[in-house]
Parts: structure tokens; C-alpha cells; sequence
């Protein structure tokens, strides 16, 4: 695969260099929660409910405590009695539903009544996990079943089972965006009007490392200490201290090595994190817990699980007048850390590229008897880009449009930007056309007649799909520091978190590029509270354009200090110096030194000139950005496939993208994080979809239910960049890590639907299976509604 950009041959922004980082994990040196084991360390296991809803009778935990090597059997009552408190929800602003939501209180252990298939209701210690299990075995369990509801339709249904009996019809707050009269006006003047229901179905994040925790207390100076395989260390821990113990913050230390994937999954407190810090305070010995894969079907929280009832109102032209979009998004059945962000957030993006001029949209947000919901790759943007394409899809077949042509007609045009939407987003550059022409070009677009001709030869249906996407990235506030030490080495402290980014590598690179200090000799700290003083981790494709920017202005700091130090030392007034290429030059005077030099002064016993207390104690910057406002990545993926008609099965045949991320920092990073979005939107147009049956057992536990897409399944990609630099950030850089898990699964569909076009078969709910896809061929041919095939 191709990545075509324009780079510089250095070590500096824009070159591709190999992440440095990898040479420790690809030889086993890498250090990931599990590797840390800590002295008299006792294992910890969750026994979970094997129900989805009921009453908690009693509980009999006589028979576990007489396991030998058990230390604890902890339970709700046992938290309750110590006073601790809840995971809190705090990803709905207060201006966003005008204060009125249905909080639900969410400890780590059920007390009265289990939620969802896997709830958590005892905690077992022992000296070894074994042990802990045989103990679970011999809890006795009493539940009060009671019907569950856990899917949205379920939850949505006339006299559902209520999640929670205080929040009517299983709603948990309502939002609604742009001008209902503006949009119900277009309507009328409408030639047309296409409905559609779009369903995104609830995901698995399935990263490769399970979650793993190891808590610890030291009574001594009473503190936490976590080990976590979160992706959010500052977060977990001002979360542990401000809603959990209730204690200052540094009482609370947090650390995360390695990391092995989260994709959003790993950002939220869970309750094993509380549990192990509790338990070891409990028993005065560390604790450790991790996840086996089945544990993390049913104990992860998921992403996705949206139904969307979607209308559009156009012209017989193909000119969009309105768009309205009644959204109903699942929540789970207790609202997480960050449960209600893929809604909300996600919503934001329902114009897509397109000049809709009037717009309606309401979100609800429903209970159901299903695991909480949290931010899984790209957060409610795939969502939303999924229902804006399918929706002009469905609009150009009744049109009888070319689907290219319909999208043409209501792209938004550079000369609009700043583009205001009808849902009051601004848009601050792009230019939509001209990317999906080069996309179009990069697909080979206008051969696609002779391959279809192929495939047919073959007896196969050939289908050709595109998608326009555009997300917003990057959010709220960030700090970094720079630090030389005695020798002329520099560590960079990150507010923001890698766990598979490459911000090891790409900090070095701008670092390099600002100050001319080798990549060698910089090194990253992340992840550990007692280290990095305040940090709001990586998530929405934030930590190029926050973390690069504040990091940005850390250099700034070092370089105007250091030209205070390099004045002193060359004898020289400080406004005739200039600096680059990690050199201060004062041209009038023919005089230069290095920073290296200015920073090893700064530490030096006896300085060649006296210094300034100030200047004589170290080199540092700090930098801090706010993202305000935010940015706007967008693209558009193409894709084709191959149906065989006789058993559903979907082949695809090629993938192709180009995409708008503004400047780019690393391309061969880039690549990566474009390729590894393209293989989870794949995995979720065509293979993966968590389902429950209708008293809310889980019938997708393992690898063997829950289908993930392997290497076969994928086609030479091609990927392209058309990078439109923002304003809205001192870099330039718009957020690249989400860009094909959101532009590509629309895409997919769209091919799939083309290539059953002669079937007259229109929509399919993701994930596109072989056996729905034979299904609705059947379904088709016994309604008569199948076209005869013209070779």
C-alpha cells in the first residue's frame, strides 16, 4: 500500500520513520500490566450474574470462605459498609440536556439487583487464582428473575421491562439540534421524500491485551497504588480520588506501561480498577486481576448500538431541502465515565459534507439490559457518517441518480468555508470535491463496467460503493513539558497517552525538527501520576493536534530561554540572536553556539559566564493548547466486492481512500493508523455485531460466536492524502487515527447494494453476512421484485 504525501527526507515532521518504540515490543521488552507481579501479591476473580435482570434474593458466601487459601469474599453490602462511592457519568454537560437526565448509581459490585447478563456481585481474594475460582463456585447465588429488555427495539416497545422504574419508557434524557420549522417547512415544499431505519449494531473492542489491573495500599502514607491497562491514567485517578475514596488526589497513583490496544474501550473507570484497590486495603496485600477473553465479552463495555429513523427531503434534481434524523442510541443499563459521548458527540457530524439547508435531529438515549456503553473508534461519528451516506444512497435509487452525481449536487464548496451547518457546526476548511475526484481516480472509478463484466463471467455480482465522511477530532485542553538534563538529553512528559499511536516516536520527531536535538537522545514519560503532573490522555483523535501543539509551545519555552543563557555566554544582546537547526547564530557578530551547549551550562557546577539564579538551575518548557475550536478530518473511501449469489458470501475486492488530515507529522504512523481503522470498519460492515437473545443472554462470549475479520479478508488498499492545512491549531494537523473506521463501513454497504441491485434489494443492516445476504436474495425472488440479469 501507497501512502502518497509529500515528505521531507530527515528525521524531522513529515518523515517516515519506523516507530522507535517497536523495537522493544516486537522482542518481548515491553511492559504490560501483566508482566508486573509485586511481592505477597493475591489474586482477585468477579463472580458475575448468569442472569440479565432480577432481584438479588441473597447471597451465601459460607461455602467460598471455607476454600482453603481464600483471604476475602467481598460483596455489595461489605462496600456499602466501608462508604465508598460510584462510578460517576461524566460526559453530559449540563448545557446539553438542559440538566435532565436519569442518573443511575453504578458501584462496582450489584447490591439488590443485576442489570445485565455479567453483572459484577462478588469479589473473591485468594492466594492464587484457582483457588479464588473454586471459591466462586461455592457461592451460593439466589436471584428473583424478571423479564429484560436488551436492545433498544426491546427496550423501546410498549410496556418494556424498565431498566430503571424512575426513567419512563426506558429513556435517559433527550436532545434535539437545529430548526424543527425550518425542516418541517422543507418537507413540504419537497418533490420527494426517502425513509430509511438505519441500525448500527453494538460492538466488542476486542483489543489485544484484556484488561488487567494489580491494586496496592500502602498504610504507611495511605496510599492507592493502580497498575492499569487503561489508555487514561490522570483521568482514572482524579476519578478513584474525587468519586471513589474520596481522598486528595495525590493519595491516588495511577500507572499504565505498555498498552495493547484500547481504541476507546480502555478510557472509562471499570469496576475491577476499584475492586482490586479496595480489596487490597481489605486484606493489606496487593491484588491482582485479569480478564481471560470470555470475561471480556461480558465485562468490557461496548461500542456503537444505534437505531436511527432517518428522513430526507429533496428536490427531482437531487438537491437535498431537508434532512430529519430521530436517533435512539443504547446506553447499557448504567451509564459509565463515558457513556453518553458517542451520542452527543456523534450527532454533530449529521450534515456530513453537505449543504443541508434546514435541519432536525433528536437523540434519546435508552436504558437496556445490556453492558454500559462507552467510546469505541471514532465515538458516534461512524454512526452518524453511516445513516448521512446510506440516506443519499437511498435517496439517488429513487431518483434514479448516479450516486456520485447526487453527492456532487450538495457538497459543500470551499468558497462557503467557514461553513455553518444546519445543526450549528462550523466547518473551518476542506475541499470535499476535489478530494472524492481524486478519490474516484485513486478507484479507477470509470473501469469499473469492464470488471463487473469479469466478475459476472465468473457468476459473480460486482457492486461499487463510495462514502464521504468528515468527523470532528480533537478536544478539551493539554499540557507537555521539555526537559534537558545535565548531559544535553531531553525527555518529553506527555499529558497525552500512547497505547499504540506512536507518540514515542512522532513527539521525538517534532521535537527534532524544533530544536535540532538527535532523536536519540529524547525520551518520552507518559502514563505514571507521581511523574506527569496532569494529563487528558489520547482519545478523538486529539494528541497530534493538543499534545503537538502544547508541545510546541514547551519548545518555544526552551528556545526563548535558552537564547537568554546563549546571549550571556556569546557576550552578545539577545534581539540579534536567531535559532534553527538547534543553533543560536548571531550574524552581525559572526557568533554561534549550541543548545546543546546553552543547556549544558545551564546545569553546570561553574557556568563559563556567571548566570542568573533563574538560568543557572536547568533548561524546561512547558506548553499548553486548548482545542478551541476543534477540527474537521473528512475523505471519502470507495470499495467493491463480489456476491456469490448462490450462499450470500461477500468478497472484497479492493478498498481505496483518500483522506484530509491536514499536515502530517509521520506518514509511515499515518499509514498504520489508516490501515488498522479500515480492518475494524471491515470487521463491523461485515462480520462482528454482539447479540444478546431476548431475556439478555450473551450468544456471542467468545471468538468462536463473535466473528473478527482476519487477514484473508481484505484486498490490496489503496490510500491516498489531500491534505487541506487547518487554522485552528499553531500545526496545522487535523486528527488521522479514526479516518477509515468512519469513512469505509458506508462504503461496504453501499458496494454490497449495488452489487444486489438486480434483486432489487436496497438495505441491509450491518453487519452484511453471508446468511443475510442470502436471505434477502431469496426473500426477493419469492416476491417476484428480482430484475433479470443483463450480461
Amino acid at each position: 500500500m501507497k501512502v502518497e504525501s509529500m515528505v521531507k527526507v530527515s528525521q524531522g515532521i513529515g518523515a517516515p520513520l519506523p516507530r522507535v518504540e517497536d523495537v522493544r515490543l516486537l522482542t518481548g521488552q515491553g511492559t504490560f500490566a501483566d508482566d508486573v507481579n509485586l511481592p505477597r501479591q493475591a489474586r482477585g476473580y468477579v463472580l458475575r450474574s448468569t442472569v440479565a435482570h432480577a432481584n438479588i434474593v441473597s447471597i451465601d458466601v459460607s461455602g467460598a470462605l471455607a476454600i482453603p487459601g481464600i483471604l476475602a469474599v467481598l460483596t455489595a453490602e461489605d462496600y456499602e459498609q466501608d462508604g465508598l462511592g460510584n462510578i460517576p457519568c461524566v460526559s453530559i454537560p449540563p448545557t446539553i440536556t438542559g440538566k435532565k437526565y436519569h442518573h443511575t448509581p453504578f458501584p462496582p459490585l450489584s447490591s439488590d439487583r443485576v442489570l445485565a447478563i455479567g453483572s459484577p456481585v462478588a469479589f473473591i481474594v485468594a492466594e492464587t487464582l484457582p483457588a479464588a475460582m473454586d471459591a466462586a463456585e461455592r457461592i451460593q447465588m439466589v436471584y428473583d428473575s424478571k423479564p429484560a429488555a436488551p436492545t433498544v427495539e426491546s427496550a423501546m416497545a410498549e410496556n418494556a421491562p424498565l431498566v430503571w422504574p424512575e426513567a419512563t419508557g426506558n429513556i435517559c434524557f433527550r436532545h434535539e439540534m437545529g430548526d424543527e420549522q425550518a425542516t418541517n417547512a422543507a418537507f413540504e415544499k419537497a418533490d420527494r421524500v426517502v425513509k430509511s431505519r438505519i441500525r448500527s449494531q453494538r460492538l466488542a473492542g476486542n483489543p489485544l491485551e484484556p484488561r488487567t489491573c494489580i491494586g496496592a495500599y500502602q498504610e504507611a502514607d495511605k496510599r492507592y497504588h493502580l497498575t492499569s491497562s487503561t489508555a487514561n491514567p490522570s483521568r482514572i485517578r482524579l476519578l478513584l480520588a474525587e468519586h471513589i475514596f474520596r481522598v486528595p488526589a495525590h493519595q491516588v497513583h495511577v500507572v499504565a506501561g505498555d498498552v495493547g490496544g484500547g481504541f476507546g474501550t480502555k478510557g472509562g473507570l471499570y469496576p475491577e480498577e476499584v475492586l482490586v484497590l479496595w480489596a487490597a486495603k481489605r486484606v493489606g496485600r496487593p491484588v491482582k486481576w485479569v480478564a481471560d477473553r470470555s470475561e471480556s465479552f461480558l465485562s468490557d463495555f461496548n461500542g456503537r448500538d444505534q437505531v436511527a429513523d432517518a428522513e430526507i427531503a429533496l428536490k427531482n434534481d437531487g438537491t437535498v431541502l431537508g434532512f430529519r434524523v430521530d436517533i435512539h442510541h443504547n446506553l447499557g443499563c448504567q451509564l459509565g465515565p463515558s457513556t453518553a459521548h458517542p451520542p452527543l458527540v456523534g450527532s454533530r457530524m449529521l450534515s456530513g459534507v453537505y449543504a443541508f439547508p434546514a435541519m432536525h435531529v433528536k437523540v434519546n438515549g435508552v436504558f437496556t439490559h445490556s453492558r454500559t456503553l462507552t467510546t469505541y473508534r471514532g465515538a458516534g461519528r461512524p454512526e452518524s457518517t453511516l445513516i448521512v451516506e446510506r440516506m443519499m444512497d437511498l435517496a439517488a435509487a429513487e431518483l434514479g441518480m448516479d450516486k456520485v452525481e447526487i453527492r456532487r449536487r450538495n457538497l459543500i464548496s470551499p468558497s462557503l468555508m467557514p461553513y455553518r451547518t444546519g445543526i450549528n457546526e462550523t466547518y473551518d476548511c476542506g475541499e470535499f470535491e476535489a478530494l472524492m475526484d481524486d478519490a474516484l481516480k485513486l478507484a479507477d472509478w470509470d473501469g469499473f463496467e469492464a470488471r463487473r463484466k469479469e466478475s459476472a463471467s465468473r457468476g459473480l455480482l460486482r457492486g461499487r460503493g463510495l462514502s464521504m465522511y468528515i468527523e470532528v477530532a480533537a478536544t478539551i485542553n493539554d499540557r507537555m513539558e521539555v526537559r534537558f538534563d545535565a548531559t544535553g538529553g531531553l525527555t518529553i512528559i506527555a499529558g497525552t497517552f500512547s497505547y499504540g499511536q506512536g507518540h514515542e516516536t512522532s513527539y521525538a520527531q517534532m521535537v527534532h525538527e524544533w530544536l535540532g536535538v538527535p532523536i536519540e537522545k529524547i525520551r518520552l514519560i507518559q502514563g505514571d501520576t507521581d511523574k506527569v503532573a496532569n494529563g487528558r490522555g489520547s482519545f478523538g483523535s486529539r494528541s497530534m493536534t493538543v499534545g503537538g501543539s502544547a508541545l510546541l509551545g514547551a519548545c518555544n519555552q526552551i528556545i526563548e530561554r535558552g537564547k537568554r543563557v546563549a546571549a550571556i555566554l556569546l557576550g552578545c544582546d539577545e534581539d540579534g540572536l536567531e535559532f534553527g537547526n538547534g543553533v543560536y547564530r548571531h550574524p552581525g557578530l559572526n557568533k554561534e553556539i549550541t543548545l546543546d551547549t546553552v543547556a549544558k551550562a545551564t546545569y553546570a557546577w561553574g557556568s563559563p559566564k556567571p548566570l542568573p539564579p533563574e538560568l543557572w538551575s536547568g533548561l524546561e518548557g512547558r506548553g499548553y493548547f486548548t482545542a478551541q475550536p476543534q477540527n474537521y478530518p473528512n475523505g471519502c473511501y470507495t470499495c467493491e466486492v463480489e456476491v456469490d449469489p448462490e450462499i450470500g458470501e461477500i468478497k472484497l475486492v479492493s478498498i481505496s481512500g483518500i483522506d484530509d488530515v491536514g499536515n502530517v507529522i509521520n506518514p509511515l504512523i499515518l499509514e498504520g493508523q489508516i490501515i488498522g481503522g479500515i480492518a475494524q470498519a471491515v470487521g463491523q460492515a461485515l462480520l462482528e455485531e454482539i447479540v444478546h437473545d431476548k431475556d439478555g443472554q450473551l450468544l456471542t462470549g467468545s471468538f468462536t460466536d463473535y466473528a473478527m475479520p482476519k487477514a484473508k479478508d481484505f484486498p490490496r488498499m489503496h490510500i491516498g492524502l489531500r491534505p487541506v492545512p487547518t487554522k485552528t491549531n499553531p500545526l496545522g494537523v487535523k486528527g488521522g487515527a479514526e479516518t477509515g473506521t468512519i469513512g469505509l463501513p458506508p462504503a461496504v454497504v453501499s458496494a454490497v447494494m449495488d452489487a444486489l441491485g438486480t434483486y432489487g434489494i436496497r438495505h441491509i443492516d450491518m453487519p452484511l453476512t453471508a446468511l443475510k445476504v442470502w436471505n434477502a436474495i431469496q426473500q426477493s425472488k419469492a416476491s417476484g421484485e428480482a430484475l433479470q440479469v443483463v450480461e
